[in-house]
């Protein structure tokens, strides 16, 4: 069409030039001919994608709208069983319908080996059809509680990443996952999640969650975005747009969520857009109602009343939110639409018409494939679905778009070509080699070590390092022992345990009190497993709360025989809040399990396996490695019916470390400890290492800025213009350094240079903190003058002078112990954390 244009407008120019003597009229053939030249050599390349287009019919665009599953097949006495190799059925539907990909779930992907030629036998069978271009292969493989791959590294979860509080691990993590996926022949993941948990209560979500807030939340998925699509993996954001803050799950239920649209834009698309500006090219939709912003509704089919169209179906949430002012522009996948929420309440049909209308690319499996009649069934449906395009019922335009999408999607990376099957043998050889080998699963081992948080550690009960002490594991689950088993060997073979320490593990699995209570018998400390997977489990008079009940009466008996007990949360972080009277807590963010002693296999054939358990576990025990895991969610008090209330028991950011108190080069008596400890409670400040604070180490710019925005409450930059050139996007404290330069608080040393690592006085950490003041109404009114009686008060500068007399005056910098203000001084970290904690006490009088 733009070929055609171009044509007309030389015509037009020829047509249009006058009648010139003859002398002349070389020259405007000339310039016609130079116009026509330039005109023809700007007209863009033929897009492959729009000519493949033209050439599909009504039932290949819908076939390129579909991803079915081949999850099971239906053996020969009528059973279902995982599809580990192609069937015939599901080879010839394959072959006959290019659809747009293929997911895979744990029952496809038990063995790395079998995978490899599983999803080789579907490209092959895809490939088989006429003008094919090549199969998206989903999975969904989050990390932690979400994952597929049977020898795969399962990773410790995303909110476990949230504690670790570090892009850099996060995507250590994401490349791991992505680098095994792509070696089995994956190319598509549907992570990461980038839903903010903002309801404890929410029953689906949970650990998936980096956290409750939508700012760590949009970090932490922009680092695991780019880190798998650095793999050459496809990363697909879900559930747009926020699933955090259900109570239903969408499997089981269609889930409401009364916000407005200001509301969402608030906290659950703060990370989609985030993650859309760094270029998501995925988003999957989330089957959820939003009253306030979607208003039609649809007759339920289950029960015959009026209910509001969820996201997935709703043209105001996926065309006019997040194409429209979110300026997403990818490919927009459907959660699976054989759960509840979807398949219980509407017509199959009106499902892909409502789901098409609405915007959506790629409807996830739309039918049951699991037998040759549900093979059927999916070819029947993708004549159905085109009729309804060719009647008009759907607009031939949003199919049209859709499928170009898709296939712009797969161009760019390189899935027009025909697939070719080559070396299958070699294919499977690196891919076991990579796929849960030992490299990975050490990298998986640092990091979960990381994200284990202690809350709670009285009288410094752990680590557990008493001779000749006898300790008592108790696991909730019979799974849970092996892992418990691992850990303990581990620290035998390095040595970190006492020779004449006993340590005996149990599983309580269905036991009452009374079958637990020989158990307990002279033993020193018990650490029990509490394994909450949703807040009925908090209530000792509900059916999932018995064991709650059972861990109170352990806790009880222990302390009357003189011990100590630690409580490991192994999933859902809140049961904190049910054990206050355990001397410690300690939260593992996870509690799958391991099936054998991954030491025992080769590379490769590793079973997957939990790491949080005997990560927890193994730092109980560790003097010299300490939890440092940061909470990544507020974590609610209970009232006395075990419900979530308002009142917060530890905040986000909160953390202990062993050591005197929380650090071993931090003193209890030291002048600074109790600043040390408010900064870090207050989450404005963190250790350099795992258990080491580095008091006496000078504190830097980038560090000072960081700890103001935090007190400040951490907003959000009104302006994303960066005037620093030794400042980027990836610095940890890029926000803060934002907020700060456009605040006015700090400034740059140059026009554009920060200097993030250069070290800060006393008097200029004055200035910084009294501009912060007077934008608070906090500074001098009126005179101001007051007498610095320090030796060396003339050695301060004069645009610190007004700064350092209100410091001195409302005691947040005093004097050292020469009697002299040392203004020019470099600050410590010691002296930062001591300064910060009287002056948000100055600020608040």
């Amino acid at each position: 069409m733009k070929k055609h244009l171009s044509m007309i407008l030389v015509l037009a120019l020829l047509l249009a030039l006058p009648t010139l003597p003859a002398c002349a009229k070389e020259d405007a053939s000339a310039e016609a001919a130079s116009v026509k030249d330039a005109l023809t050599s700007e007209a863009p390349a033929a897009d492959p994608c729009e000519e493949i287009l033209a050439g599909m019919t009504t039932e290949e665009k819908i076939s390129q709208m579909i991803m079915p599953s081949f999850r099971y097949y239906t053996d020969g006495a009528g059973n279902l069983q995982g599809m580990t190799e192609l069937t015939p059925e599901a080879a010839a539907i394959l072959q006959k319908r290019g659809f747009a990909g293929v997911i895979l779930f744990a029952q496809n992907t038990a063995e790395t080996d079998k995978t490899v030629r599983l999803l080789d036998a579907m490209q092959a069978a895809n490939a088989a059809g006429p003008n094919r271009t090549q199969l998206l292969t989903a999975i969904d493989q989050e990390g932690g509680l979400i994952t597929r791959l049977g020898q795969g590294t399962q990773t410790p979860g995303n909110m476990a990443l949230g504690a670790v509080g570090d892009r850099t691990a996060t995507a250590e993590i994401a490349a791991i996952i992505g680098g095994e996926l792509r070696a089995i022949g994956f190319n598509l993941d549907f992570a990461p999640v980038v839903d903010v948990n903002n309801n404890p209560a929410n029953p689906v979500i949970g650990t998936r969650s980096f956290s409750d807030d939508p700012r760590i939340v949009a970090d932490q998925g922009v680092a695991f975005m780019q880190a798998l699509r650095q793999t050459g993996t496809i990363a697909t954001l879900k559930h747009f747009p926020g699933h955090g803050d259900t109570a239903t799950d969408s499997h089981t239920g269609l889930p409401c969520i009364d916000k407005s649209y200001e509301e969402l834009k608030q906290t659950e698309l703060v990370p989609f857009g985030a993650c859309i500006d760094a270029g998501a090219e995925a988003v999957m939709t989330a089957h959820i109602q939003y009253p306030q912003i979607e208003t039609a509704t649809y007759t339920s089919v289950k029960t015959g009343e009026q209910i509001t169209l969820p996201a997935t179906l709703s043209e105001t949430i996926l065309t006019d939110i997040l194409r429209g002012d979110m300026g997403f522009d990818g490919v927009i996948v459907t959660d699976a639409l054989n759960m509840d929420a979807i398949a219980a309440h509407f017509d199959r049909l009106d499902v892909a018409r409502l789901a098409i209308e609405a915007g959506v690319d790629i409807l996830l499996m739309p039918v049951d494939t699991s037998s040759p009649a549900g093979i059927d069934a999916l070819d029947r449906y993708i004549v159905d679905v085109a009729a309804l395009v060719d009647n008009g019922t759907i607009s031939r335009d949003k199919v049209d778009a859709a499928v170009l999408r898709i296939l712009h999607l797969k161009e760019r990376h390189g899935l027009l070509t025909p697939y070719q099957s080559g070396d299958v043998n070699a294919k499977v050889s690196r891919a076991v080699s990579q796929v849960g080998s030992r490299e990975n699963h050490a990298r998986e081992w640092t990091i979960t070590k990381r994200s284990v948080t202690l809350v709670k550690n009285e009288n410094n009960v752990l680590p557990i390092r008493g001779a000749g002490e006898r300790v008592v594991v108790l696991t909730a689950y019979d799974n849970e022992t092996r892992s418990m088993e691992y850990a303990v060997s581990l620290l035998r073979d390095e040595g970190k345990l006492p020779a004449d320490m006993t340590i005996s593990v149990h599983s309580i699995q269905g036991l009452g009190f009374d079958a637990v209570q020989p158990l307990l018998t002279g033993a020193d400390h018990v650490l029990v497993v509490s394994e909450l997977g949703s807040a009925a489990g908090l209530n000792p008079a509900t059916e999932r709360g018995a064991y709650s009940a059972v861990v109170d009466r352990i806790i009880d008996q222990v302390h009357r025989q003189g011990g100590t007990v630690t409580v490991l949360s192994a999933q859902l972080p809140y049961d904190a809040a049910r054990y206050q009277s355990a001397d410690a807590i300690l939260l593992a963010w996870s509690a799958r399990s391991m099936s054998e002693d991954p030491r025992a296999a080769a590379d490769g054939a590793v079973k997957q396996y939990g790491p949080n358990l005997p990560a927890a576990l193994y730092l109980a025990f560790s003097p010299d490695e300490s939890p440092g895991g940061r909470l990544p969610v507020d974590i609610p008090a209970l009232d006395g019916a075990y419900q979530y209330t308002d009142s917060v028991l530890y905040s986000r950011g909160f953390g202990l470390t062993y050591g005197n108190g929380r650090f071993v080069d931090v003193a209890p008596n030291a002048w600074y400890a109790g600043a040390v400890d408010w900064a870090v409670e207050k989450g404005i400040m963190n250790g350099v290492g795992a258990n080491t604070f580095a008091p006496d180490d000078t504190a830097t710019r980038a560090m000072v800025v960081t700890m103001l925005w935090r007190l400040a409450g951490e907003p959000v930059p009104t302006n994303r213009a960066n005037p620093f050139t030794d400042v980027s996007g990836d610095d940890w404290y890029y926000p803060a350094v934002m907020w700060a330069a456009f605040t006015g608080t700090v400034n740059g040393v140059t026009a554009d240079i920060f200097a993030p690592n250069a070290p800060i006085t006393r008097e200029q950490l004055a200035a910084i903190l009294y501009r912060y003041a007077q934008a608070q109404g906090k500074g001098f009114t009126g005179a101001w003058a007051f007498p610095l009686n320090y030796s060396d008060a003339g050695e301060v500068s004069a645009y610190a002078y007004e700064a350092m007399c209100w410091m001195t005056m409302h005691g947040v910098i005093t004097g050292m112990g020469d009697g002299t203000l040392a203004p020019n001084a470099n600050a410590t970290r010691a002296q930062i954390a001591t300064i910060f904690m009287r002056f948000a006490e100055a600020m608040a009088e």
